[in-house]
């Protein structure tokens, strides 16, 4: 009952605009049958397209902020390695992610909002603001319909819901923080 009333508040909190992108696109490969003799079965296989970069970014980060490294180099995890995602990550000085910019997701099972998510506003819609587990808080909102018009900013700890909120207020159109 709990998991099905924090779902509805999460939809509930992340109402947003129209958009026509197209993501997910069916595509035809040879799948083998394990059960028959011969190869020739195609089967449909959907494609998760890739989302683009987000366009926009924080312009108030942590003060523990050091670095935005290149994708390769971050410590991926539950809340950034999501398949079709991009993702923006900032990093303190030994390497630790400390802000997580993730468009294509929400935060996915098994993270859970470890209390009621509170209503903010984002970007003009509402979204969901709550902590995850292990000390990281999140904000999740969409933009419209598609998968790629889902956002998620994560906040490695130390983390404060204040800290999250100065975060999220700074957003900016944009390729590049400060």
């Amino acid at each position: 009952m709990k998991r099905i009333l924090i779902g509805a508040l999460l939809l509930a909190a992340c109402g947003g605009t129209d958009s026509s992108a197209t993501l997910l696109t069916p595509t035809t490969a040879e799948v083998p049958d394990p059960t028959s003799t011969t190869t020739s079965t195609a089967t449909p296989v959907p494609t998760i397209e890739a989302c683009g970069p987000s366009p926009f970014v924080p312009t108030v980060l942590p003060d523990r902020v050091s670095d935005r490294p290149p994708t390769q180099d971050v410590p991926y995890d539950l809340y950034t390695i999501i398949s079709g995602t991009s993702t923006s990550v900032w990093t303190q000085e030994d390497g630790a992610p400390v802000v997580a910019v993730v468009r294509g997701s929400f935060p996915p099972p098994p993270a859970r909002w470890q209390e009621t998510p509170e209503v903010i506003t984002v970007r003009g819609v509402d979204a969901a603001l709550a902590p995850l587990p292990d000390g990281i808080y999140g904000v999740a909102w969409f933009e419209g319909p598609d998968r790629c018009d889902e956002y998620t900013i994560v906040l490695y700890p130390p983390a404060t819901r204040d800290e999250l909120v100065a975060v999220v207020e700074s957003l900016v159109e944009g390729e590049r923080a400060p």
